[in-house]
């Protein structure tokens, strides 16, 4: 029924203009500690010049470039950056998040308001915001720019070698101790923000281990709104005394719901190998905690579906199936997507002989407790790994090398399974 009624949307979407997508105006992800800014996750985000939020503050979502692309989709255009969403639209049967995001309660309501803003926009329904890049892990995919570990580990040993993507090229990121005019907007813009807000969410580095975070919450505190909906992006690895201070504030929240959104895509030592400084089991432990202590939260793992991730995933997916359970199955959600930088370590590394890991863990979620919308995410992927040809491996080797070498781990030793791509 719900895929009838987006199906009827995209038509009406494309009415206007078949490359339409309405998160460029009402979903906006900013990252203040860098400057940067985009509309939905799959583009790259682009600088904010200082100079745009000194004349409006709302600059840091209205950037002269972001209103570019908008008018490029009202004309009929697609955007190059939106690359991800033409993908899956001209390689498959499966509805795009082009159409799944423009079809959210923070899109599809302000569709005729949209089209009167024209390429200019106004404030965001849905933002994302990072404070800074603070961060107690080092997962594989991230960076420097997202995390200060990866930082610190690039100041160590230098420059991640044969990095032909730039995928871990050191960001300037304004440290704590200096002042930040993005953070200043911020706050200034916050107060006219924040009543018309449908979903605030917090990112990061690590949310917990900034000071803005808990600023926040105590704002929303004092200030509830009913309407509002928050969430927050954790790793679920901050000591136990933080964690504590966080569930103690998200109790005494009133808002219209509360969401933590916490990654992983892979099984034990495989998880904590693509998540350097993850404990997998005290992972798992505080995602117990968290829907223990917190009334009606919910807990969102997002699975960033990539090389590492294949060949355990289904023993992750038995772990995600005991935590839903029949108590949290309406408050356990899995979101899966597919990797895309660096590319390296997407899934098209990989031989197309596992398809059938593949296919295997789409057998065990319709067999278990997983909804319709969950089994198709994973669904999806696969279409694309069958029809998208292999990749080098070289670059992935490189990686892993290099890996094994700054970090004290092995490769072999954690995933056997995978030798023959050795």
């Amino acid at each position: 029924m719900w895929k009838w009624f987006r199906l009827q949307h995209k038509k009406k979407l494309d009415t206007i203009s078949p490359s339409l997508c309405l998160a460029k105006w009402t979903q906006s992800n900013i990252y203040l500690g860098s400057g940067m800014t985009h509309s939905c996750h799959h583009p790259g985000p682009h600088h904010i010049p200082v100079d745009e939020i000194k004349i409006d503050v709302s600059a840091l979502h209205n950037t002269k470039y972001k209103k570019q692309q908008r008018q490029l989709m009202l004309e009929g255009i697609r955007p190059t950056e939106c690359d991800y969403c033409w993908k899956v639209e001209d390689s498959s049967n499966s509805l795009s998040d082009r159409i799944t995001k423009s079809f959210t309660n923070w899109s599809r309501p302000f569709f005729k308001e949209i089209l009167t803003q024209g390429a200019n926009g106004s404030n965001p329904k849905y933002l994302e915001i990072s404070f800074d890049n603070v961060c107690n892990l080092k997962c594989s995919y991230c960076g420097p720019t997202n995390s200060s570990k990866w930082m610190d580990e690039i100041n160590r040993y230098g420059p991640w070698p044969d990095d032909s993507t730039n995928h871990y090229q050191q960001t300037y990121i304004i440290p704590n101790r200096e002042h930040n005019p993005y953070i200043d907007a911020f706050w200034q813009w916050w107060p006219d923000l924040y009543p018309s807000l449908h979903t605030f969410r917090i990112t990061g580095g690590e949310p917990l281990l900034s000071k803005n975070t808990f600023k926040v919450l105590d704002y929303i505190i004092s200030n509830p709104n009913t309407n509002l909906e928050l969430s927050i992006n954790s790793n679920l690895m901050a000591d136990c005394h933080v964690l504590d201070k966080f569930i103690s504030k998200a109790k005494q929240l009133k808002v219209k719901k509360l969401t933590i959104h916490t990654s992983c895509e892979a099984y034990s030592h495989a998880a904590e190998y693509a998540r350097n400084g993850l404990q997998y089991d005290t992972w798992l432990d505080n995602c117990y905690k968290i829907l223990n202590s917190i009334p009606d939260v919910k807990l969102d793992i997002m699975a960033t579906y990539n090389a590492f991730s294949v060949t355990t995933y289904e023993l992750f997916l038995k772990d995600i199936n005991t935590l839903k359970g029949r108590k949290w199955f309406s408050r356990v959600s899995l979101s899966t997507s597919y990797l895309r930088n660096p590319n390296f370590l997407s899934i098209w590394v990989l031989p197309k002989t596992y398809s059938d890991y593949i296919n295997s863990q789409i057998v065990y979620m319709k067999r278990n407790r997983f909804t319709a919308n969950e089994i198709n995410e994973l669904e999806r992927i696969l279409e694309l790994f069958v029809t998208t040809e292999q990749t080098n491996l070289t670059e992935f080797l490189k990686f892993v090398n290099e890996h094994d070498r700054r970090r004290q781990t092995s490769f072999i030793k954690t995933f056997p399974e995978m030798q023959d791509l050795i």
